[in-house]
């Protein structure tokens, strides 16, 4: 949409926004009251339609890229998100990007693209724990505030953001920490970088340390299998041996590529588990450690929970094949 600019008045920034689907874009299917409802249902420009004064914000340009409900998220549309994001930012008018999201795999796609793309211009998430036709919907609120910060000059150079519940937090931090509460995202015990609301845009503290190297994407059909896998009282490894056994006999295509390990307390593993990923370790297949209460794991995966992980380590052995 292009709003009418008065001569007096600069031009709006020029923000993409991408719709992908979840309970942003959902419609209700009993009363609005009620919790029922379908995903992904209402396609981008309905969902802008529904945000009153967004188009004072920015000049938006929005695309529909997927509408699915986002625990079935796929490979295939977090490619062709890069894609598209890499090509609205070679415009040199291009100011930032907003995505709409679901909210259950939202930090998995927010921290792949931290991944692939080069830091610049803002790249803001955002997702709804109410759908569209709820009453008190929140995501109009959420895609109002994450185009603000898409619009922002201060969110340039911060990596990829969410904004969610007046929060903007960091990609390699936030996670859903609530399955119903509006307020159901938070960064841990660091808190978000910043709040967004009626006072406009303050960020509060820096991202963490420095960005690990930008990987890039892997072409279709060349994602690598990572797995996860628990360590729990009883955990005896027969899930890691059958995943070995299918990889071996070719039932499992792709092959193993990688395990990755939700251990306890600081990532220790059932002596039981820890005996066959040695096995598939000597077999050649990485493992990385992760733990479920959250413990900084160090160097490139520092502070990342384990499906950050798993991202990550696919995306690195998917360059190791490339060479």
């Amino acid at each position: 949409m292009n709003p009418t600019q008065s001569a007096d008045r600069l031009p709006l920034p020029k923000v993409l926004v991408l719709g992908t689907g979840g309970t942003i874009a959902g419609v209700s299917t009993a009363h609005p009251a009620q919790g029922g409802y379908r995903a992904g249902v209402l396609d981008i420009a309905q969902l802008v339609e529904a945000a009153p004064g967004i188009e004072l914000l920015a000049e938006l340009h929005a695309e529909q890229v997927a509408s699915i409900d986002s625990k079935d998220m796929r490979p295939e549309v977090w490619s062709k998100l890069a894609t598209r994001i890499a090509q609205w930012f070679a415009r040199p008018d291009a100011v930032g990007c907003v995505v709409t999201h679901g909210s259950d795999t939202l930090e998995e796609t927010a921290y792949f693209l931290q991944c692939v793309l080069v830091p610049g211009k803002p790249v803001v998430l955002t997702a709804a724990m109410r759908p569209a036709t709820a009453l008190s919907a929140d995501g109009p609120r959420n895609l109002y505030d994450a185009v603000q910060v898409a619009a922002s000059p201060d969110a340039a150079g911060r990596g990829v953001l969410c904004a969610l519940h007046g929060r903007v937090h960091g990609a390699c931090d936030v996670t859903k920490a609530h399955p119903m509460a509006l307020d159901a995202f938070t960064s841990g015990e660091r808190g978000p970088l910043g709040f967004v609301g009626p006072q406009g845009l303050q960020f509060t503290r820096n991202h963490p340390g420095e960005k690990p190297q930008t990987l890039s994407v892997p072409s279709a059909g060349n994602w690598p299998r990572v797995e996860l896998v628990s360590s729990h009282a009883g955990a005896d490894g027969g899930v890691v041996r059958a995943l070995l056994q299918a990889s071996r006999s070719g039932a499992l295509q792709p092959g193993l590529g990688g395990l990755v390990v939700i251990g306890t307390g600081h990532g220790t593993v059932h002596e039981d588990l820890q005996a066959a990923l040695d096995v598939a370790e000597s077999a050649g297949v990485r493992v990385v450690y992760a733990s479920r209460a959250g413990m900084p794991q160090g160097g490139a995966y520092d502070g990342l929970n384990a499906v950050k992980i798993r991202v990550r380590l696919m995306l690195e052995l998917a360059a190791q094949a490339k060479g």
